[in-house]
This record gives structure tokens, sequence and C-alpha cells, in this order.
């Protein structure tokens, strides 16, 4: 249901109220003092009201009129309402009207209520607005929340920042609601900002055309209209305010003004159709705008409210000092050669201000921001505004509007149908923002397409969790991670406390298809009186100041919506979606930012690039097997804005497998080896996840139960009771790499293979098992092959990623993207050694002599090949039918990702050393961070380790050391032994120390590695 004018109004408008009722001053007063009551309830009238609600107005009325006895001492009240349309009801939205009087007010009171008063209709008016009573801003505000009028036209001489940030929320939420706009500024006098105009086209870039701009330009003639016109198409509703008020904050809001308030309209509306079509009012473009600002600005006559109003620009924006950290690995592994990397940062420590910090430092000129969502992109781009003031930065969305943005912010469907546009080496950096979505095809196209200095993957969501190899596509690079539990032991988090109870409602039936309930069962299981009921009990007995609740549709959240209001009509509540019922996004965003609301249900718009720091409760009444997608709402809680800050989390366990999947995740966050069903039902009893101080997870006893039920019959060996167990939550197969880092091996499935594994198993799906019939000998062939270096493994990859099995790939082109793909990574560099410097001609040779050779079977000794050398072509021996070859490139790559991740691992573990970074724990003491997933065989629970000579015992826990004793002592001494090694600061915001652990002939070694202190940005 979406908001009336009244429930829109912020708490702080109003000037009295009860548990059922509130009173507001009237937007249009026909009085001093005219206030109206309303029900907080909304009731369409006085005869939909319940007694209770009656009562609770006309107390309210008594209240109000009291106090205006105090304050202006009125002779009498005229107190009444409208019921419908017939009756002069504009606002479908009990309210009673208490509006004082004076004797003279009128000549002839007689008859009450019976006469309107003069100005009594605001429909024609007119009343001044002068910014003391009343400002003009909020004038403009309740127009574009009036959803009587479809259309705004606004005409001013000038536009200023200020001015457009007191409109631009509700404007956003009018656009989003369908309103069409049109603003008509001039670039006379050079006095409209540049920044304004940037922001009014980020406004209309993500409006679907409803919002358009023109800029009247003619240096001979002056330009001085003021008017802003709400109408109806349809209607004939129509508001104007017409007068001396430019776009700006001292003309709308703070400086002295006068303006007509007026239902009058006809004439002006064909005055500006002439203005809007006048050959001299251009469309505001990105090129325009770069034109304007290139203008020379010299000495201008500026009008005496801009004078009044300076632009200032906004304080230069400066790293957090987790922010701080991953910039300065982000410094170290550009120096080490690296070209891409993947940095982990849990939901609420700023990636996307991770990104734009490292834009700035590396001072790139091109830049593109890559998302899948068109909110992260809009949010994204105002982040990158704030760190790079006055940066060409444009949203992409397949015209030709923003093509040539220094900063380009596109989707990722937009940019994949484009790819022909840009060159591979237009952009300096290619951030890719919520990287765990790039492991899908169109991700990878647009990864393998570009070649910038530096692709930076950001995500909250460590890779492991949903089975894409996120590193691999990275080059294996993992830069920095600070994933949730770091987060919180840090502070940078906030703690939480997850309660789930067993649901109510019956699962078992519904269809699952592709990792999905069937959407229309699933309305009918969770739109019921019963699970309602139980989820509103649960949240009135753990609730906290502000809840956002998340549904599974558009239907369910209204559905939750008004349940939660006919239970306790004192509740505040409002449902947030893409559909024509929901209430304005940014205004409920307010609200509850305000504790003008109480809860929010939403359905995914609110998941991903929505910051709403006071949140204290999460109601997950979305059933998900996605730990992405369940990490994403939980994080929404967890900004700290102050330090007791605590979330509630209340969930609901469903008689599905599928709901295994959250409590997996939980635990996945602090134990990083491979978490088995059964360690996942002992933490469900036991609420032992591991996780930090301040934290915790309950299940009711019903919910463990029910979970034990549905696990009881897994057969099979280990690694297939794993990829049922992964198959059954998540509607699909894991990937090799998935089962790889889950610690366990698709390597060693002796004759029958990875893929005939899956296929006894049934886990492969129709199209797998077609390609398996049909090119089974290629990929088993594939699978058996050898790999001493990553010569032939990398020539596959870029052969797969070249379209080569429809016609062969060239060879100086194939050798070259091989030489690319080997820089990338100095870890694959090491095997090419200096020949990656060898002129082209030189390094196709050389290419040729080994890998080439090796995949068509000309060494010595090598099998037949299942390559062949056609003019020049790379191409296979056998052709692979065109039916399946995408689903056969599909496998073959899959298979590189995992022996390719193999591969890096064994290098890297030949090494000899784990290479652990310094933080610091809740009491600033420093301690050892465990990245148990990148380093597996680390140790656990106590063990005897030397450092500096002398042995001692280390405290190995499940996320970091953070306790090391001298033999004998129960003195901690390990901050002591790191502030030795990295001064006072050690572990602390801001820097990078990393320590090496090492076995030397059976015993562990600490020492230090590294030191990078904290650099200031550029």
């Amino acid at each position: 249901m979406s908001l009336s004018s009244f429930e829109g109004l912020p708490h702080s408008q109003w000037v009295a109220e009860n548990d059922l009722a509130f009173a507001v001053r009237d937007a249009f007063p026909v009085s001093p003092g005219h206030t109206l009551v309303v029900t907080k309830r909304r009731t369409p009238t006085w005869w939909e009201a319940t007694a209770a609600e009656r009562a609770a107005v006309m107390d309210l009325v008594s209240v109000v009129a009291a106090a205006l006895d105090e304050e202006l001492h009125p002779d009498g009240y005229n107190v009444g309402f409208n019921a419908g349309e017939a009756a002069g009801q504009t606002v479908p939205h009990l309210h009673v009207h208490v509006i004082p009087r004076w004797t003279g007010d009128v000549a002839d009171p007689r008859g009450g209520i019976r006469h309107a008063l003069p100005g009594g209709n605001y429909l024609h008016g007119p009343a001044l607005v002068d910014n003391a009573a009343r400002s003009a801003a909020s004038v403009i505000e309740e127009c574009l929340r009036d959803r009587r009028f479809d259309r705004a036209d606004l005409v001013v001489s000038f536009v200023m920042l200020s001015g457009v940030r007191l409109i631009e929320k509700p404007l956003q939420d009018a656009l989003d609601r369908g309103l069409g706009a049109r603003l008509l500024t001039t670039d006379y006098l050079g006095t409209t900002e540049p920044e304004a105009l940037s922001r009014l086209i980020d406004l209309a870039e993500t409006s679907d055309g409803r919002l358009q701009v023109r800029v009247f330009s003619d240096p001979r003639t002056s330009f001085h209209p003021k008017g802003y016109l709400f109408w109806s198409s349809t209607t004939g509703a129509a508001l104007q305010l017409i007068g001396s008020s430019n776009l700006s904050r001292s003309g709308i809001r703070d400086g002295v003004e006068w303006n007509l308030l007026t239902g009058s309209l006809k004439p002006l509306v064909s005055e500006y159709e002439q203005l809007w079509a006048d050959r001299r009012s251009l469309p505001l473009t990105h090129g325009w705008l770069r034109r304007y600002r290139s203008r020379p600005r010299g000495r201008r006559v500026a009008p005496a409210e801009v004078d009044a109003e300076v632009y200032e620009p906004p304080p230069v924006a400066t790293p957090r000092p987790v922010q701080e950290e991953a910039l300065a690995a982000l410094r170290e592994t550009r120096a080490a050669g690296h070209r891409r990397g993947l940095v982990v940062l849990a939901t609420g420590l700023g990636k996307t201000w991770l990104a734009a910090f490292s834009a700035r430092e590396a001072t790139a000129k091109r830049v593109l921001f890559v998302a899948h969502r068109e909110e992260i992109l809009r949010q994204s781009r105002d982040v990158f505004r704030a760190v790079l003031p006055g940066c060409d930065a444009g949203l992409f969305t397949g015209d030709e509007r923003a093509l040539d943005s220094d900063v380009l912010f596109a989707s990722v469907q937009s940019l994949g149908r484009n790819l022909h546009r840009w060159a591979a080496d237009h952009f300096d950096l290619v951030v890719v923002d919520e990287f765990h979505h790039a492991a899908a095809p169109t991700y990878r196209r647009i990864i393998e397409h570009f070649t910038p200095s530096f692709l930076l993957g950001i995500t909250a969501t460590p890779d492991r969790l949903d089975g894409a190899d996120l590193l691999a596509l990275c080059d294996d690079n993992l830069v920095f991670e600070c994933g949730l539990l770091e987060g919180i032991a840090r502070g940078d988090l906030c703690t939480f406390g997850y309660w789930a109870e067993r649901d109510v409602a019956d699962f078992a039936p519904i269809p699952w298809r592709n990792g999905r309930f069937d959407p229309e069962h699933l309305r009918s299981a969770v739109e019921t009186g019963e699970r309602a009921r139980q989820e509103y009990e649960a949240w009135t007995a753990r609730r906290g100041s502000r809840t956002l609740a998340f549904c599974c549709s558009v239907t369910h959240a209204d559905f939750m919506t008004e349940y939660f209001l006919e239970q306790n009509p004192s509740v505040r509540a409002v449902a947030v979606h893409s559909g024509p019922t929901s209430a304005p996004r940014q205004l409920a965003l307010q609200q509850l930012a305000a504790g003008d609301l109480d809860i929010i249900f939403s359905v995914d718009l609110l998941n991903e690039g929505v910051d709403v720091p006071d949140v204290d409760t999460v109601l997950m009444l979305r059933p998900t097997d996605s730990p992405v997608v369940f990490l994403q709402q939980l994080g929404r809680g967890l900004r700290r804005p102050r330090p007791d800050k605590h979330l509630t989390v209340v969930d609901f366990i469903g008689n599905h497998r599928s709901f295994l999947a959250k409590p997996r995740t939980l635990l996945s966050l602090a134990d990083r080896d491979a978490v088995t069903t059964t360690a996942v039902l002992d933490a469900m009893a036991t609420g032992d996840f591991g996780l930090p101080d301040g934290c915790s997870v309950s299940y009711d006893l019903e919910a463990v139960d029910l979970m034990r039920q549905l696990t009881a019959r897994e057969q099979g060996s280990a690694l297939i009771r794993y990829c049922r167990a992964y198959a059954a939550e998540h509607g699909h197969r894991p990937t090799a790499v998935q089962v790889y880092r889950a610690s366990y091996n698709p390597g060693s499935q002796g004759s029958v293979g990875w893929l005939g594994v899956l296929g006894e198993t049934g886990l492969l799906d129709g199209a797998e098992q077609e390609a398996t019939r049909v090119a089974g000998g290629l990929l088993r062939a594939v699978e058996k092959e050898s790999f001493t270096k990553s010569y032939k493994l990398v020539t596959l990859e870029q052969f797969l990623d070249l379209g080569g099995l429809a016609s062969g790939v060239d060879v100086a082109a194939l050798a070259e993207r091989c030489r690319l793909r080997m820089r990338s990574s100095p870890t694959l560099a090491v095997d090419a050694g200096d020949h990656l410097d060898d002129p082209p001609p030189e390094w196709e040779r050389y290419w040729r002599r080994w890998p080439i050779a090796a995949w068509t079977g000309s060494l010595p000794a090598s099998r037949a090949g299942l390559f062949r050398l056609r003019d020049d072509r790379f191409e296979l021996r056998d052709e692979v039918p065109p039916a399946v070859r995408a689903t056969v490139a599909a496998l073959l790559a899959e298979w590189v990702d995992y022996r390719l991740c193999r591969y890096v691992d064994t290098k890297r573990l030949a090494e000899g050393a784990w290479q652990l970074r310094v933080s610091h724990n809740a009491s600033g003491n420093p301690i050892i961070w465990l990245d148990r997933r990148k380093h597996p065989g680390l140790p656990e629970g106590e063990a005897a380790v030397r450092i500096d000579g002398e042995d001692c015992v280390g405290v190995f826990r499940a996320v970091a050391l953070n306790v090391v004793r001298k033999s004998g002592s129960p003195t901690n001494v390990l901050p002591a032994v790191l502030r030795r090694w990295f001064g006072d600061d050690a572990g602390q915001p801001g820097t990078h120390h990393t320590v090496e652990l090492l076995r030397d002939e059976g015993m562990l070694i600490l020492r230090p590695r590294s030191q990078v202190r904290d650099r200031p940005s550029s």
C-alpha cells in the first residue's frame, strides 16, 4: 500500500498525538493555526473508523483546541470533516479540521460551516508563499508527493546545487511513481552551477525518460521566469507556484521571496510549451555540460541570492581505517605486477568508497564501474562524485549520451550488448561490483574483453559460499579481505543476535525448480493469517525501533503491511517495492531513519546498495537458499553508527532442505574448512557458531529436530553426499572449484571421472547430460590430461574465451592473449620467465614450441593431440556439434578453472610459509588474523611456536591467533611481540602489517614479514 499525503509527513511535523491519532498543521490553512487531526491507521472516512479511533480523534481535537487557545486566543472554532469526493474530500484518509475563528474574520459568520471561508478552497487560491510561515520548498515537496498530479513543469532563471538537493528525494520518488517532469533553465550570465546540472543529468538518466532538462541558451536575451507548475493530464487538477524563487536554497527556503500559489494553470502551460519548443532551448547532455564547464567564468553579474550562496565544494572525502588498509594492500599488489585483484569487504565497511578512493589514488583518467542493478549504479555514482568532485560521471543504459564519460557506470546487461563500442584498453580502471555475480557468462565476457591497467573486483561475499570461483577471475589474487566476523571483532560492525523458530508454513508440497520455490505456490503458502500471526508475534517479542522485513514478492510485502496495521493501528508500517502500490522509497527510508516509521516491508530493492545505519531489527520472511542474499539481508543491519548498537535478526526455518543453507552459511563464516551437515546440526543444537563476543545464534528445538529429520537419509561417499546436499539446498550442483574449496577432490574419481560421478548421481542438468553423451570423449580426455606447468591450461582457457570451439583461433592472436593472461598473474608469470618480454614473433614461436605442440601431440613422447594446426589456426581435431557447443565450452571452462586454482595453490604451498595479516581486537590489542579459506592447513587449538628463537605456546582460534604464552607463564606476550616488530601502531587501523608462519623440521616459526605504513591518498 502506498503512503497517503498524511502518512508521508515526518514525525517532526506532528503537533500532538495519542495512540490512534496525530495532529498536523494544514498545509493550506484557511486561518492561522488551522490543524488536522488524522487517524494513524489509514481509514478512508469517519464511517469506516472504529469506535476507539473516533474517540481518539475527538480527544485529540480537544487537546489541539486547548493548545490553540493558549497560543492564538481565537474567539471560536469550526470543527468538521469531509466524507467522500462529493463532499470535497481530496485525500482518502480520515482527517478532522480544527479551524480557529476570530470575531470579524468574515462579514457575517452566521451559518458557520455552511459557508466556506474566503480562501478556503486551496485549489483556487491564491495564497502567498514567502518562505516565512511556509517555504516554497515545502510546497514543491507536497506537490511532488501528491498523486493527483502526474505532470510537473519547472522553469527558473538559474539552478543551484543547494536547491536541487532540497527537492531531489521527493522528485526521485515522484519519478518512480510515474510523474513526467520537465525543467527549463538558462546559462545566461553563467550563474547556473555545473554541479547542479550534473545532478539533474544523474536524475534524468535513471528516470526512463520521465525527467527532461533543457537550457535556454541565448547570450543576447535575458531569461527570468520562475514557476513551478503541477497538474494532472486526466482530471484537470492543478497547482502553480509563481513568483520570485529560483531553484536554490535561498530561493525556495531561506531567502525573502514572494510567490503566489494558485490553481489556475492553463495559460501558463501554453506559455511553457512555447518556451520548451523554442530552438534556443537545448537538451542538457554530457557534451553540453562539458562545454559549459570549460567556458571562461571571468567576471559576471550574479543575482543577490547567488552572492549570498557561494558554491562551497563538499569536504574532501577520506578513507576509513579499514579502507586505508585495503588501499595499502592494493598499492602493494600493483607494485608486485598484478593486473587484477579481488577485495572482500563485509557489508557496511564501504567497498564502493574503497573503489572510488582507489580510482583517486591511481589517478585513473577513465574508469568503468560495472554492477547488475540500477540502484547500485545510482548510489555508486553518488559515492564517486563525493570522492572525485566535478568528475564527468555518466550512466550508460545503451544509448550514446554517456558513452564518453570519464567515469562510466554501466549495468552488466547493457554493457554486455555493447562491448564493441569500446577498445579493450579504453579504461584505466575497471571495477566490478558485487563480484560474486562474476562467474555468470555475461560478466566473464566483460572481464575478458577489457585490458585495463587494473581490474578490481569488490564483493561482500566470500567466493566459497555460492560455488563461484571468483579468485580465478581475478588471477587468484585476493588482495584484501575483511569479512563479517573480523569487521565485528574490530568494532567496525555491530554485534548481532540471530533467533530462528520453526516456520508454520508447509513448504514440502511446493515445487522446487532451479533453486527456487514455485512463486505462485509459495505465495499461497506464505500469505496466510497463521504465518503472519507467527511473524507478528515474533517481531513484537524481539523488535527494536527500526525494522527492515524482507518478503517474497510484491503481494507478500503488501499483505504483511496490511496485516501488521490491522493487528495494531499504532504500528507505522509501509511496503517498498517496484510495484505501483509501493510507498515512496526515498521518503520511507528518510522516515525510518528519523524514527517516523517502525518497519519497512521490502522485496529485493533493499538487499543491495542501500545504507540504513540505524536499522536495529531484520525480519527474514523470505525463504532463500542463497548465502549471498542471506548475508546481504543480514548486512543491512550491521552498520554501527554508535558503539552500543546491537542488531536483532528474526528468522523462520521451514520443512525443506534448502533452509539448511542459512545455518551452514553462519557456520562457514568462522569455520573455514568444509562445513559438514553434521557440524551444522550440532551448531544449531548448541548455538556454538564460533562468532565474536556479543554475537549469538539461537534455533528453537523444533527447528533443529526438523533439520535432523530432513537430513537423516544421506548415503554415498563424502563427495557424493556433499554434492547432493549442495544441490538440495541450492537447486543446482556445485562446480569443481567449489568442491575443491570445500576440501574435496573432484580429480580423484577414477575411471568414471568428475562428470561421470555427477551423471551417475543425477546431478547433471539436461543440457549437460546431452553434452557428455555427444562429446564425452573430449571432456574425459581433458580431465585426464596432465599439467606440470600452467601453459596448456592458460592456452585452453583463452581458446575457450575466444570462442574457439566453433572454428578455431588464429595462433598469433591466441599467443598474445595467453601472454596478457600470464603477465596479469605473478604466480603464472614465473612459468614463462623472461620470455614474457620477447617481441611478438619470438613469443609466438615460443608458445608454438610448448603448449601448442603439447596440445597437438607434436612433442616427443606425447599422446595423440586433441587439437591440430591448420592454416595457422589452432582448432579441435573433432568438431563439436553446434547444438552442444556452449555447454561443452562451459564444462571445459569449469575444469580449467579448477585445475588452474589447484595449480596456483600448489605453487603457493611450495613457497613454504603462510602470510598472515596483523589486525586488532575490540580492545585495540594487535592479533593475527587467520584466513582459513586461503590457508586450510593452519593449526587449531594450542600449538608450540618459536618466536625470535624462544619457544612459546600459541592459541589458534577459529579466526585469529590472539594469545601466545611463554612456557610456564600465563601472560599473553603476543601484543608485546607484535608491537616490538611493528611499533606501537601494530595492527591498528590504517596499517598493513603481515607476518609469516612456517614449519621448519616440525616446528612452527612466527616472524615479521613486511610493514607497509599508511600513506595519504592523492
